[in-house]
């Protein structure tokens, strides 16, 4: 069952990367906008603005990875710490987790192609089931490309905190903003996003906001920094090893 489990597991990773290149692609092509453009009007409902890949995407990638969460949950009873978020969080592999965690039982909970308000719908079942100590959230960067409305994010931000609050009163928070990119459409948007991010400290009490672009971005472009770039695949959005380590290096104080 383990081995199926894991079999299940890669496959909806590679699954969801074919599936989220294919739908950046598409979102040009129909030429939506960047958030800055004269034409830009920001997607206000759940799911992607096409529902059909959004439809495969929820029954082939999220839902079985959610089932392997949900026997491994069951199997280890509890966690200390908890990394939950989208594709940049799953593709922070045990390997690397171990690398820049030792022993401190750090358990991944990510879902490639996760935003807020999917992140919402999980969070009790597939982390706070655990009782960890600690979260370490990053999400939102799926929403934004699929130009979320800003405030629509927000809420869902809110609530999603509000939630692990209710739940998990006493329980620290780390959140990680969303890094440089590739991508300039994201690194536009993201900054602004990310502000309001900043301001969740003075809100909630026990959460560190963690930014990553001081670290990750190329000292002179507003672009992630070259060596971070997953060059071998032409990933303009996921970062590789080097930027997990960042990641290590901005985590461990708080852990």
């Amino acid at each position: 069952m383990r081995n199926k489990n894991i079999r299940i597991y890669l496959y909806s990773i590679s699954l969801f990367l074919f599936l989220q290149n294919c739908q950046i692609t598409k979102y040009f092509q129909k030429d939506h906008k960047n958030y800055f453009h004269s034409d830009f009007e920001c997607f206000n409902k759940d799911g992607w603005r096409d529902n059909k890949k959004f439809e495969l995407y929820t029954t082939r990638v999220w839902i079985p990875i959610r089932a392997v969460y949900g026997l491994d949950n069951q199997k280890i009873g509890s966690a200390r710490t908890v990394i939950t978020g989208n594709s940049l969080v799953q593709l922070f592999t045990p390997n690397l987790i171990e690398r820049e965690f030792p022993a401190k039982g750090v358990i991944n909970r990510g879902i490639g192609g996760d935003m807020t308000e999917t992140l919402l719908l999980r969070i009790e079942e597939d982390v706070l089931s655990l009782s960890p100590s600690t979260i370490i959230l990053e999400i939102g960067g799926n929403d934004l490309i699929q130009g979320k409305c800003l405030s629509r994010i927000q809420n869902n931000v809110i609530s999603l905190l509000d939630k692990i609050r209710k739940i998990s009163p006493r329980v620290k928070i780390i959140f990680i903003s969303v890094p440089p990119t590739n991508e300039s459409y994201l690194n536009q948007i993201v900054p602004v996003y990310n502000s309001f991010l900043s301001t969740l400290p003075s809100r909630y009490k026990n959460l560190i906001y963690l930014e990553t672009w001081q670290d990750m971005r190329d000292p002179d472009k507003p672009i992630i920094k070259d060596e971070l770039i997953r060059k071998e695949i032409g990933d303009k959005i996921h970062f590789n090893e080097n930027g997990y380590s960042i990641w290590g290096k901005l985590i461990r104080p708080h852990l």
